[in-house]
Formats: C-alpha cells, structure tokens, sequence
C-alpha cells in the first residue's frame, strides 16, 4: 500500500511540476513578444506601400484570367463580351489608422465592369472595352507579427 502511495505521488509531483513549467514558458514568451518594440509609423507605412504593390499584381493578374474566360455572345456587330477589370494605377492609400495598437491599412481603388465588341472574339480583343459599370472598392487590411495580411 505504501509503495502505491509513493508513486501516486510522484506521478502528482510530475504532474505538478510539469504542469507549472509550461505556462511559465508560455509567459516568457508572451513577454519577449510583448517587450518587442512596434514598428514605427514609417515602417508600417514601407512595408503597406510594398503589400500594396503585391496586392494591386493580384489584381492585375484575376484581370487577365477574367479576359482569358469571357463568355461571348451574339451582338449587333458580331459579338460581345464582358468581364470584371481593375484600375490599379490610380489608388489611394490612406494614412493608417490605429498604428500603436493593431495597424489597419486601407486602399482605394475602382472595379471596373468592361465589355468588348468586335467581329469575333479575336477582332473584339484586339479592341480597347468599354467602361459599363465603376465601383469604388476599399479593402481593409491589418498588420499582424510583422506583416500586413489580408
């Protein structure tokens, strides 16, 4: 019976003890990450204007394949087709807000609805489209462990 006791307690003693060790490890961490200092005002402002740069690539690139999967159809003048576009030379970046706490960033830029007419599908590429529809778009953006994520 004594022998059963003995290691009942040292299994709690383990238990104990490793139990203890891992929420102080977490606090250790939680205080290395906390005694970092925040990126300063320009930084965030560097690295959004870089995620930024990504971000409008992307849009760039769903632009493309948006052309590469038009759906034509018979029009007065042979066909017609439309799809979504992007105006990403012209974008706004606001100043970003919240930079002490949890950086949010945000840009502005059009989507544009745009439709092509031609012959056929290859005399309507070559075409420049037609501007059917604008909507301003603002995306929101927060900076996380060093990085803007969206």
């Amino acid at each position: 019976m004594r022998g059963m006791l003995a290691v009942l307690m040292m299994v709690c003693g383990l238990f104990f003890v490793v139990g203890t060790g891992v929420p102080a490890e977490a606090k250790k961490e939680k205080g290395a990450a906390a005694s970092a200092s925040p990126p300063s005002v320009e930084e965030l402002t560097t690295k959004f204007k870089t995620f930024c740069d990504s971000w409008m690539e992307k849009l760039r690139e769903r632009e493309r394949n948006n052309i590469a999967h038009i759906e034509w159809k018979p029009g007065d003048r042979g066909v017609v087709g439309e799809y979504v576009g992007y105006d990403t030379t012209n974008i706004e970046i606001p100043a970003i807000t919240n930079p002490d706490k949890q950086p949010i960033g945000r840009v502005v830029y059009m989507e544009l609805k745009l439709r092509l007419t031609g012959t056929n599908d290859v005399d309507a590429l070559a075409q420049k489209p037609e501007i059917v529809e604008r909507t301003e778009v603002t995306e929101l953006f927060r900076f996380e462990r060093g990085n803007w994520v969206y």
